[in-house]
């Protein structure tokens, strides 16, 4: 009894002098609470509890700062004011998190009020600018999964409808997905809040790399980026040629940590330090940058070819297989009949959207259909056709593709290009090779899926000068696959996609996939051509400005009219840098963020 007794007495002193040469020991205040009521000394423990509730409350750790509060009041302590404080500190945390979740849903589709994707991340910035690592991630992690489950609403009822899984399992599954995805802005906070607390660095200097790096590592099925809340700020895009489109996420985490920096500083009316000056600075140094690339490459829009391209929407909504036996000519009339309508406007491309040709084609025709026949392509239109199709070889295995296919005025099939990037459970089941029968179980589960198989590459499809560099579905949101099509030579002189959103329906997915494709043209340099079953079908210039923009309409409703679009886009043949350094950046990032930490460690030292 009178060892632990010594013992004890030894602890208080080490903890009474540890707090002695600073204040701000967290570990020595809470041995200070342990100790002190086994020697009997209630009020201190009380009051080293209360020390020590404060302290986890100032590094985020709130829930922990409650349990201490509890340890205090088990003590005989009045602990009211103090939890009344910490529950404050926490609403506010939480408030702030859920601000910068609301500024960037409001910044992105359909609102597209940008201005508040530049101070999306400051509530949040704001918040766990002086926490620790772990609860900053939490924090972080917070803000991201409200981000996704707004921006993922839809896929719940994509995932019932076509998955065929009840509600509540449908919302289950989503709510997995966005909780994973919810990790980029956690590893962003939790990252950025280590590296400032180890190395003592700014955390302007930190957290725009370490975005960067989270969004270029982190798998998903469909990628989004920081950068989609300022897609409709063009000048601001002219940096994805840099880097891609982590490089404008980047730039827009720099500002708005700046803006956020500009309103502390006021606030408390205190200077503007030198680093805020430094981030302003280089932040306007960089846009000016890309608006000077941008006049560049305008120019050299100008000086190129134009064409005038027109679109056909066809709304036809979601066409099973045996809508194509039963309607199948009808629709290729009405194709055709548009086809014609967007000739009499003067349009030398006209544009189908992804597997429109209602029956499958031929592997081996070199030419078009003749005019006699019921699957003529065109009637009066003399201009290049290019058509999204389920292709395949007949006599020769069962092999299907979706597929491009340029038919040149002259009814020629100059080129085809087959989709790389098959969508998950839609056109394959994943590890069929090697779990054939729970394959065979996902396929009776989704009658509507489709057995594709994947194209080998890239390619341009080429009529003179015309190069055309197709993309299908959601390829064009991959930045893998656009920088593939960047290094091809020759080199593209249009981007077009073709993309079937009918599964999507009238929900945020079509307007976003339009906004991320929109990021991409500027990385490549290239005027962008959407086509799209029901919407939201484009035309964009390489400057990252949409030009012409259909509408979105609802594949539910049947017997909708089509919709036409047309405009001018210039086959511009510039170098662009994107496809070299936009898979370089993140690993530059890296490295800076590695050279930092080192040189301070070292000079701490």
């Amino acid at each position: 009894m009178a060892t632990s007794t010594r013992e004890t007495r030894r602890s208080l002193r080490h903890a009474r002098s540890a707090i002695r040469r600073t204040s701000e020991s967290l570990d020595a205040w809470r041995a200070l609470a342990r100790a002190a009521p086994a020697d009997g000394d209630t009020e201190e423990g009380v009051r080293a509890w209360i020390e020590v509730s404060r302290l986890e409350s100032q590094r985020g750790a709130y829930l922990a700062a409650l349990v201490a509060l509890r340890r205090a009041r088990a003590l005989g302590g009045d602990t009211a004011s103090e939890r009344r404080r910490v529950r404050l500190r926490l609403g506010v945390a939480l408030g702030a998190a859920a601000l910068s979740a609301a500024f960037m849903a409001l910044a992105v589709p359909p609102l597209d009020w940008w201005p508040l994707g530049l101070l999306g991340l400051a509530p949040l910035y704001l918040v766990v600018r002086s926490m620790d690592p772990v609860p900053a991630l939490l924090f972080g992690w917070f803000t991201g999964l409200l981000i996704n489950l707004y921006g993922f609403a839809w896929a719940a009822g994509l995932t019932e409808s076509f998955g065929h899984i009840s509600g509540p399992y449908a919302v289950g599954a989503v709510l997995v997905c966005c909780s994973y995805q919810a990790i980029v802005i956690g590893l962003w906070t939790g990252v950025s809040a280590a590296i400032v607390k180890r190395v003592d660095v700014s955390w302007l200097v930190v957290a725009p790399l370490v975005l960067a790096v989270a969004e270029a590592t982190v798998p998903f099925v469909f990628p989004w980026y920081l950068a989609i809340t300022v897609w409709r700020a063009w000048p601001l895009l002219q940096v994805a040629e840099l880097g891609g489109t982590t490089a404008v996420s980047a730039l827009v985490v720099l500002v708005s940590l700046t803006l956020a920096e500009v309103w502390r500083a006021r606030a408390r009316r205190e200077p503007q330090t030198r680093q805020v000056r430094i981030a302003a600075t280089v932040a306007l140094a960089v846009v000016a940058l890309g608006l000077a690339r941008g006049g560049q490459v305008a120019w050299a829009r100008a000086m190129a070819r134009h064409v005038h391209v027109g679109i056909v929407q066809p709304n036809f909504g979601i066409v099973t297989a045996n809508d194509r036996k039963l309607h199948g000519q009808e629709y290729i009339d009405l194709l055709r009949a548009q086809t014609d309508a967007l000739g009499r406007r003067g349009v030398d491309l006209v544009v189908w959207p992804e597997s429109s040709f209602p029956f499958l084609f031929d592997r081996q025709l070199d030419r078009e259909f003749t005019p006699m026949h019921p699957w003529a392509l065109r009637g009066t239109y003399q201009g290049d056709l290019l058509i999204g199709a389920l292709t395949h070889t007949f006599g020769a295995g069962h092999d299907i593709y979706n597929s491009a296919l340029l038919v040149s005025s002259d009814g020629r099939i100059t080129g085809r290009y087959d989709k790389v990037r098959l969508m998950p459970f839609g056109e394959y089941v994943p590890f069929a090779d090697r779990y054939p029968e729970w394959a065979a179980r996902a396929r009776e589960r989704m009658p509507e899926a489709s057995d594709i198989t994947p194209g080998t590459g890239s390619a341009v499809l080429a009529d003179g000068t015309l190069r055309i560099a197709p993309m299908i579905c959601y390829e064009d949101i991959l930045p893998d696959t656009r920088q593939d099509i960047g290094r091809l030579r020759p080199s593209p002189t249009l981007i077009v996609t073709l993309a079937n959103h009918t599964w999507f329906g009238d929900s945020l997915a079509p307007r976003m996939a339009l906004a991320l494709a929109t990021l991409g043209s500027v990385e490549l340099r290239r005027d962008l051509v959407r086509a799209t079953s029901t919407g939201v079908s484009s035309i964009g210039d390489a400057l990252g400005r949409v030009r012409v923009e259909g509408p979105l309409v609802d594949p539910a409703r049947r017997s909708q009219p089509p919709d036409l679009l047309d405009g001018d886009v210039a086959l511009v043949d510039t170098l662009s840098m994107g496809p070299y350094s936009g898979p370089a950046f993140p690993y530059a990032c890296a490295l800076v963020l590695a050279a930092v930490s080192w040189k301070r460690r070292r000079r701490a030292a």
